[in-house]
């Protein structure tokens, strides 16, 4: 093993006990080591019991966020530029995976690619979805639940499948 891979595996291996550490504290404490090792984290945020944020220093979160039991978010190590950044208002359901970082196959050793994922304000991501590196999610846009997004989302519209496609415009009320 090189010394490189030794220092990655290290990494995770403390990564994940600090997230196994957090997952038995209240969540105010919590709040207060989330706030430490995220880039940002705005007000009034929930970041549920079972998440895992890799590279927590690339990643941004606004204000009145909520991410669901089970997220996973995976910001790029490799290429420095990369950053994932949710916006305000966003609701991530149970088990959303971000995919900060991948692989470019159309070279055999499988170099690493990056690119920042981009969640702007109001926009609702349903459960076991996943969003690819490289993507923005437009305000108040939809991903329904159990889609792939590999393309960037149009604002207020709603998108689903695998890859996502958009199946409609999302119509807004004034009142609930």
């Amino acid at each position: 093993m090189t010394f490189r891979k030794f220092l990655v595996t290290l990494y995770g291996f403390f990564n994940h006990l600090f997230f196994a550490f957090i997952n038995l504290l209240p969540y105010p404490i919590r709040w207060i080591f989330l706030k430490l090792v995220l880039k940002k984290m705005g007000r009034n945020v929930l970041i549920d019991y079972g998440c895992y944020l890799r590279y927590p220093w690339r990643i941004s979160i606004g204000s009145n966020v909520s991410l669901n039991r089970g997220c996973n978010i995976y910001a790029s190590m490799q290429l420095k530029h990369a950053e994932i950044i949710i916006g305000n208002n966003v609701a991530l359901g149970p088990n959303v995976t971000l995919f900060g970082a991948g692989h470019d196959l159309s070279f055999l050793s499988l170099p690493d690619t990056a690119g920042n994922i981009v969640i702007k304000d109001y926009v609702w991501i349903g459960g076991n979805s996943t969003i690819l590196h490289g993507v923005t999610i437009g305000e108040g846009a939809v991903v329904a639940a159990g889609s792939v997004v590999t393309r960037d989302v149009e604002s207020y519209s709603v998108v689903a499948g695998i890859p996502a496609k958009k199946t409609k415009d999302r119509k807004l009320r004034k009142f609930a």
